[in-house]
């Protein structure tokens, strides 16, 4: 993980951040992120990364999520700063992250065992995360209705196809303007 500051303009019409994608000439995933203010950090990933980075963008995106972990990635935190010894602190939010990452790390599987049924989706996922807040003593996030389950899952759908698509030495950019 690197980070370097470039002096730009910051304007309201930028996306918070850009993401952007890429696979080097190797093969290996390289996500780097350009924050509104030009500051850029970036992480080579495992295979598995991009496809969890990528759903955290639909969900986040979807559910207007600003202060979930692309959110808070635009307001400087780093890769490292996710985990113990929590360098930053607590994070600003716990519901916005708590809804991202809870959901990010448990989509796939409600998306596919409820395939093309987003009511019965949207219930299973938010009956896990009743569960997960219950066994954390956490308030429960707000509930993701059908209409938001479906939205989520085919916009996770397209941007991991074209993830799929990327040839190496190849990069996607996605625009996170939750604002």
């Amino acid at each position: 993980m690197k980070t370097r500051k470039r002096a730009a303009e910051a304007t309201a019409t930028q996306p918070l951040a850009t993401l952007r994608f890429a696979l080097k000439r190797d093969g290996t995933p390289v996500l780097s992120i350009t924050r509104r203010d030009g500051s850029v950090t970036w992480q080579r990933q495992s295979a598995f990364f991009p496809l969890h980075d990528l759903t955290h963008y639909a969900i986040e995106t979807v559910l207007g999520l600003r202060q979930a972990f692309w959110g808070m990635m635009a307001d400087g935190w780093e890769f490292t700063d996710f985990g113990q010894p929590w360098p930053r602190g607590p994070m600003p939010n716990v519901s916005d992250a708590l809804l991202g990452e809870v959901s990010a790390g448990s989509f796939g599987m409600f998306a596919r065992d409820h395939a093309g049924d987003d009511e019965a989706g949207a219930a299973a996922l938010n009956e896990h995360l009743a569960d997960y807040c219950r066994q954390h003593d956490l308030p429960p996030p707000r509930v993701v209705t059908a209409d938001e389950f479906g939205r989520i899952r085919r916009l996770r759908d397209e941007v991991q196809a074209r993830w799929h698509a990327l040839q190496p030495g190849e990069a996607m950019e996605l625009a996170f303007a939750v604002d």
